[in-house]
């Protein structure tokens, strides 16, 4: 029998609970599971409500502290974990009943693969979901060098995917220094692991407007997957040059549209000239280049 930790980092999410427990409790399969909850300094009533919706769901954990962010509080969650296969699932989210079994499926299939993730679709209304909707749990493509498709930017949100839970482990989960945007910087740590592998359907169901996303704010979204793209390179200096003048030129790029946009920059401003750099792909320091990309986004910070 295989095994699941689910992992569910809670930030005031008291208005969404009732649906993401309905679908924990949902989850079909022949598998051994633990539910860990970490209350990451809610303010609202969302700690309360999940000690009342948990009641009879065995092996739950519920852990508080404050608040320190979702990548930290996965963390706690990623450390706790005790089962073969972590499914990480945000407290605003939901997933179909069947999608678990159907990832494990796959991994377990699949014995090299890091790990495995399905598609997302977004509804006004998570009520008019049917939880219990088929799908073809054979149809998924398998992605042989996923390092390029993860620097490009975010494969998927945290509730879309299935990990081995000793690689997650092994890698020292997410990168705390970027505090939210957590599963783009595991993504990164994983894809030099090995393949991933994606089912080809919306399994994960996303409410269209959720209060206090942190996707909301655009810019502050922009410099997190620029940063955890500049430390990803410093951290692993032996990445092939072929990835890190990659990774810089998504960066200078990125920058470099920024500037114009924000700071209405010419192409006699310091952010053309490391376009440029990237653009052309120049060998000379690749990471302070990165860096020095990276600072444009410090004035629209909020």
């Amino acid at each position: 029998m295989s095994s699941v930790s689910f992992i569910i980092p809670v930030y005031n999410k008291s208005a969404f609970l009732n649906h993401v427990i309905k679908c924990l409790k949902s989850q079909s399969g022949n598998f051994e599971r633990e539910f860990i909850f970490i209350d990451d300094g809610s303010t609202d009533n969302s700690y309360e409500i999940i000690v009342s919706l948990t009641k009879d769901l065995k092996n739950t954990k519920i852990l508080r502290q404050k608040n320190m962010g979702s990548a930290n509080a996965t963390n706690t969650g990623i450390k706790k974990a005790k089962m073969k296969y972590l499914k990480f699932l945000d407290a605003d989210d939901i997933i179909l009943s069947e999608t678990t079994s159907a990832l494990i499926n796959i991994l377990e299939t699949k014995r090299d693969l890091v790990l495995v993730y399905g598609l997302q679709r977004k509804v006004e209304d998570l009520n008019d979901v049917d939880i219990y909707e088929k799908f073809d749990k054979s149809n998924y493509s398998i992605i042989q060098n996923p390092i390029k498709k993860a620097m490009r930017n975010s494969m998927f949100n945290p509730s879309q995917f299935l990990a081995r839970t000793d690689l997650c482990q092994k890698v020292g989960g997410c990168d705390e220094r970027i505090k939210f945007s957590q599963e783009y910087s595991l993504t990164l740590k994983l894809s030099i692991l090995g393949k991933f592998a994606k089912l080809n359907f919306p399994t994960t169901i996303l409410p269209l407007v959720a209060p206090g996303q942190i996707s909301e704010k655009k810019n502050n979204q922009i410099y997190r997957v620029s940063k955890a793209l500049e430390l990803f390179i410093e951290d692993n200096p032996e990445l092939e040059d072929k990835y890190k003048l990659y990774a810089q030129r998504r960066l200078t790029a990125r920058a470099w549209r920024f500037a114009k946009r924000f700071k209405k920059s010419s192409l006699f401003s310091t952010w053309f000239l490391l376009y440029l750099k990237g653009f052309f792909y120049f060998k000379s320091d690749i990471l302070e280049n990165c860096r020095k990309a990276n600072d444009i986004y410090s004035d629209f910070l909020d």
